[in-house]
């Protein structure tokens, strides 16, 4: 008896090594989650079709449980998609309908948003990633960075390579063209019109043919209305710094200096949009953003920022950034990142803003850096860190640029930066 209950306790303390190991695992690859879904799973089928080995594990407690659910999770599984609440199938047509954009939720976690008239299907699934296949219309893609994540968007003869990122893919099939607007990230692109595969970074649009390709900047300037004075409130207080106050918003003859391309400038001599009454909501996943960006400054943007949730409140300042608004975008962002901390977004974005519309390098690598600090498994980690690369060298801070490609060598040796860490680092 005492020789079976030192058994049982020794077999307990293995299990619960394994589970602490298999949680920590877990947590790095950003699947804790669901290991503690299927945990729930299997508790609530009980005796159904759990084996003894799982039912008998849960005595044990929650890292041995950890451990045994983990072998169904961690363990490769193809990658599945829902639409409408049910489980979708490859080959199947996926047709937007003409009042609401189609959404695809994928287990990796994932999103493909058709919007309205779009047409598309799902080509293929892996345990890796996907294939889509986009028959008209555009898609928003948002694919969630994992170990050998390997995704890919179809259009005609086009290819799109993707690992982890955001951007939209637009196809004309009544003339064979594609566009691609990057919102964050990079992807490879090959085709017709491209001697050579084309990566297409954060900020930028390309479009191709066969005739040829143009790769430029992804937003025109847009002149939306100003807001209307009755609905602006009194200013909110500023969002927390990273660094010393005059760290967050740059000094005055900086950003006099600074290039203003994609910034918008309201002028009141300008005509103003037509009046929407469209929800902003919609006309960003119609991809719509300027659309997007006069509904909201309609509904009465400050009024937006502290009302809105985490989610759509970071949405408002994708469309803002996406429309060439960066104050406004600022404005969203700062408001997420003082309203709802957890949020990894609003930081990161605050560093494209910073780097690629003030040019503000010293800024940009404050706040990727503090977004490594606050989210270092955050699913933009890597983008982040590569980030922080770059800017420490634009910034001229190249002790600070070695110390962060190092670290990115550690943490991300076949990151898509690695070769820029690497000549970073030197011999």
């Amino acid at each position: 008896m005492n020789r079976e209950l030192r058994m049982n306790g020794e077999l307990e303390s293995l299990l619960r090594d394994v589970g602490r190991v298999v949680e920590g695992d877990a947590r790095r690859r950003n699947i804790l989650p669901q290991v503690q879904a299927r945990l729930a799973a299997r508790q609530i089928l009980g005796t159904g079709r759990a084996s003894r080995a799982v039912r008998w594990s849960f005595a044990l407690g929650g890292l041995a449980a950890c451990a045994a659910a983990a072998l169904l999770v961690l363990r490769p599984q193809p990658i599945s998609y829902a639409v409408s609440g049910a489980e979708g199938s490859v080959g199947t047509p996926l047709v937007a309908p003409v009042s609401a954009p189609l959404a695809l939720r994928f287990s990796d976690g994932s999103a493909v948003t058709l919007p309205p008239r779009a047409v598309a299907h799902v080509d293929a699934l892996d345990r890796e990633g996907a294939t889509v296949a986009i028959e008209e219309g555009t898609l928003e893609v948002s694919v969630i960075h994992r170990a050998h994540t390997h995704w890919q968007v179809r259009a005609g003869d086009y290819r799109i390579q993707v690992t982890g990122t955001r951007f939209a893919a637009g196809w004309d099939r009544s003339t064979r063209a594609l566009t691609v607007s990057m919102h964050e990230g990079s992807v490879l692109v090959s085709g017709p019109g491209l001697k050579e595969p084309v990566r297409v970074v954060t900020g930028q649009r390309l479009r191709a043919s066969a005739t040829g390709a143009d790769l430029g900047l992804e937003n025109e300037p847009v002149v939306v209305p100003a807001e209307p004075a009755a609905e602006a409130p009194a200013a909110s207080p500023p969002a927390p710094t990273l660094a010393p106050p005059s760290a967050e918003i740059a000094p005055a003859s900086e950003r006099a200096s600074a290039p203003r391309t994609r910034h918008v400038e309201v002028a009141a001599h300008a005509p103003a949009p037509a009046p929407s009454t469209a929800d902003w909501r919609t006309e960003a996943a119609r991809a719509q953003y300027h659309e997007a960006l006069a509904a909201a400054v309609l509904e009465g943007w400050r009024a937006e920022c502290a009302r809105l949730g985490a989610d759509d409140l970071v949405l408002l300042g994708d469309v803002a950034r996406l429309a060439g608004d960066l104050d406004r975008a600022e404005e969203a962002y700062r408001s997420a990142r003082r309203r709802f901390p957890e949020s990894d977004r609003p930081t990161f974005a605050l560093g494209l803003i910073a780097f690629e519309g003030r040019h503000n390098y010293k800024l940009a690598g404050d706040l990727f850096a503090s977004y490594l600090r606050s989210f270092p498994r955050g699913p933009l980690a890597r983008e982040a860190a590569g980030r922080l690369i770059e800017s420490r060298l634009r910034a001229g801070d190249d002790a600070q640029a070695r110390q962060a490609a190092a670290t990115y060598l550690h943490d991300f040796p076949g990151g898509p930066h690695a070769a820029l860490a690497k000549r970073t680092v030197g011999p």
